[in-house]
């Protein structure tokens, strides 16, 4: 199977550690690197070419949405948030591989990343 490299970008640092080491267990992603604001994703982006990320829509500044916007690369994309009924029709737009509610649930995690392996081999 194939081993994806994944970005985990929160502003809080404790989600990203909390997300990083439930992902450690999942051998086909491999977590290249982490980002807490816009600015530094887009470096992280640009330099280490993720396949997905795992992206918080509430970002210091900015939006994951906004972030999205401005990346050239195709990439596919988990949503974090606590608030996704706020922004359902905007989420539909980025068609993202899945949506994980904070706290992040590993048996929600895994459901995404089948979605991923599907999404990756079609």
């Amino acid at each position: 199977m194939k081993q994806l490299k994944a970005l985990v970008i929160d502003d809080v640092k404790l989600i990203r550690a909390e997300l990083k080491m439930i992902l450690a267990d999942f051998k086909n992603i491999e977590v290249i690197g982490e980002a807490g604001d816009v600015n530094e994703a887009l470096k992280l982006i640009s330099e280490k070419k993720p396949d997905i990320v795992f992206l918080d829509i509430h970002l210091p500044g900015s939006s994951g949405f906004d972030l999205l916007d401005r990346v050239e690369e195709r990439l596919h994309v988990v949503f974090i948030s606590s608030y996704f009924y706020k922004y359902s029709a905007k989420i539909k737009e980025y068609n993202p591989v899945g949506l994980l509610s904070k706290p992040i649930r590993k048996e929600m995690l895994s459901k995404t990343l089948e979605s991923l392996m599907k999404r990756t081999l079609e």
